[in-house]
């Protein structure tokens, strides 16, 4: 199976999460032989934010579109077309939890100052 995308997101994630080398290795055995010629893989496997995690999703699920378009017969690239999208949904999920915690910790950290004013 050629799941490059699924391969090169998880290990992106696994990254950031700080994953042992070995939970990844076969990610990365999977996709060394093509990393030289799919830049768009390189980038998303080596991306350690996470919008640069989206940004490289977005730009790996525009070739693998290409690539599905280029053989619509062959219901695995669709397949996986699919399962790379609903992984991008998951990013976004992830991402507007993210966004909300981060507005959450502001919120609550102003109203501490409300209830407990610092003195001077």
């Amino acid at each position: 199976m050629a799941c490059h995308e699924l391969s090169a997101l998880r290990i992106a994630i696994g990254e950031l999460l700080e994953k042992e080398a070995h939970d990844l290795l076969h990610e990365r055995e999977e996709l060394a032989p093509v990393l030289g010629q799919r830049p768009e893989l390189k980038r998303l496997a080596e991306a350690k934010t996470l919008p640069a995690l989206e940004e490289a999703l977005r730009e790996a699920l525009l070739h693998l579109e290409e690539r599905a378009a280029q053989e619509p017969e062959e219901p695995y690239w669709r397949g996986l077309l699919l399962a790379v999208e609903a992984m991008e949904g998951r990013l976004k999920a992830l991402r507007a939890e993210a966004e909300a915690l981060y507005q959450d910790l502001d919120a609550l950290h102003g109203r501490l100052h409300r209830l407990f004013p610092r003195r001077r």
